[in-house]
């Protein structure tokens, strides 16, 4: 039987740009809720945000691990720089940015500061979103031009929102939120006059996922481990007291079963206020006596390391295990700094995160500045936006950097000269070296060597400044 080979179609090359979409994003929103993600009903919409506030409200491990992310975000500087440089338009719309939200030495047109805001919309990490409304006003710059101003990211609680609006169940349209207060009946918020911040978003899941979310399993763990530790440790505070009676020694001193009857019923009646707190003592005697049962000193052990490797795996969950060194037997300054390289540069990326939303043209839950450029410029061109940027959080490397000079001078593999010296001062930003100041590689290398200071050496110098300045007499 002969077999026809079939053909392998090639690969048809594509010669102009297809602005057609073919897929979905794949997120299942229907009726303006996010299903699919979460299997754990208890953990879905409204009932997550009730929970993830108890975890932040309630267990100090939890607050410890997001009280030091926040804390060291919120350390960070933030301005906006041109989007192009020397560029005369990018220059005055990054100015305007500036003042608007009181950047760069300007007291800023908003009405709480940047920093103050920037506190609760962090709030997206931990939970998994958060989105502010963005209020206007209008006013006159420093120059007297009447401009639009952005006066706030109101706050939007997570607690309070309902549900979604998307047409196409792909783009987000706007918000709507539940009705708490009956005097005030909020609006829907359209997307376009939205901050949305999103942590771990995929697709069209608006709602992300924070980062409590894989220690919410060792945070219930350890909730119900300290609840049965302490119903343990209350019911076996006070030893179950156990009468015991010496039946040899009543029949030595000749009591009979009615007298020995009336002892263990005394003793009995001493138990049972001693348990109960009305007696704080025992009076017992040779036949009678008083024992304690079920006496475990040592039963808190068990639940304390469980609760223990909980607190562990919560503070990974937020890269911030440095924190539990010192606290155990074990650990090294070398493994705390991996550690804390890891968890700033985890700042780091979250600091981009939020100036990535405010960035950029007019879209929905994104572009604060293009929105405002817009609003008081026109249209123009997107790459002269200015660029929000963040300092203060990465290593100081110019100061890691001097340590390495020296070494790198003495073996002959970096020249000490006039362009290594302006880079120096640019980054330390004490200003342009003067042409005075200006120094050869031979007269830097003599200063800095004691050794190269002898008489020879500075005849050598002489020359070689008398040439750099004939050099300099013939430029000019």
């Amino acid at each position: 039987m002969n077999y026809r080979r079939r053909q392998r179609a090639r690969h048809i090359r594509a010669f102009d740009a297809n602005y057609h979409q073919y897929g979905i994003s794949g997120t299942q929103l229907s009726g303006g809720r996010i299903s699919g993600y979460e299997q754990n009903t208890k953990l879905i919409g409204r009932n997550w945000i009730a929970e993830a506030e108890e975890m932040l409200r309630t267990d100090p491990i939890v607050f410890r691990c997001w009280h030091l992310l926040r804390q060291t975000l919120l350390s960070a500087t933030w301005r906006f720089e041109p989007g192009i440089e020397d560029d005369p338009t990018a220059e005055i719309y990054a100015d305007y940015a500036n003042e608007c939200f009181g950047f760069d030495g300007y007291s800023g047109q908003m009405s709480l500061s940047f920093e103050e805001q920037l506190s609760y919309l962090l709030q997206f990490i931990p939970i998994g979103y958060r989105y502010a409304e963005e209020i206007y006003k209008s006013g006159k710059d420093k120059n007297g031009n009447p401009r639009i101003w952005l006066c706030k990211f109101a706050d939007r609680e997570p607690s309070s929102h309902d549900r979604w609006l998307s047409r196409d169940g792909q783009i987000l349209d706007g918000v709507i939120q539940i009705m708490n207060n009956v005097k005030v009946k909020p609006e829907p918020i359209p997307a376009n006059k939205l901050l949305l911040l999103t942590f771990n978003k995929t697709g069209s899941n608006f709602e992300g996922m924070g980062m409590l979310r894989p220690a919410w399993f060792f945070w219930r763990t350890k909730q119900n481990t300290s609840t049965m530790m302490s119903i343990g440790v209350d019911r076996w505070a006070i030893p179950t007291p156990r009468v015991t009676v010496d039946r040899s020694v009543a029949e030595m001193q000749g009591l009979s079963d009615g007298d020995i009857d009336s002892m263990i019923d005394d003793a009995e009646a001493q138990a049972a206020a001693f348990v109960a707190g009305e007696q704080a003592y025992l009076i017992e005697n040779a036949a009678v006596k008083f024992d304690s049962y079920g006496v475990q000193p040592a039963q808190a052990a068990g639940p304390l390391e469980v609760i223990k490797e909980c607190d562990n795996q919560i503070s990974q969950a937020f890269f911030a295990q440095f924190s539990n060194l010192g606290i155990s037997d074990t650990g090294a300054r070398s493994v705390g700094e991996i550690h804390l390289s890891v968890f700033r540069r985890l700042a780091i990326n979250l600091c981009d995160l939020v100036a990535g939303q405010i960035n950029g043209p007019d879209r929905a839950g994104g572009g604060t500045i293009g929105r405002l450029i817009r609003f008081n410029f026109g249209e123009d061109d997107a790459s002269k936006l200015p660029r929000l940027v963040h300092q203060g959080l990465d290593n100081d490397t110019l100061a890691d950097s001097f340590e390495k000079l020296e070494p790198l001078v003495r073996g002959g593999i970096l020249t000490p000269d006039d362009n290594l010296e302006r880079s120096i001062r640019g980054k330390l930003g004490i200003g342009e070296l003067p042409e005075m100041a200006e120094r050869s590689p031979f007269e830097r290398s003599v200063v800095s060597n004691p050794r190269l200071q002898s008489g020879n050496y500075q005849s050598a110098l002489l020359a070689e400044q008398l040439i750099m300045r004939k050099k300099r007499n013939n430029n000019e």
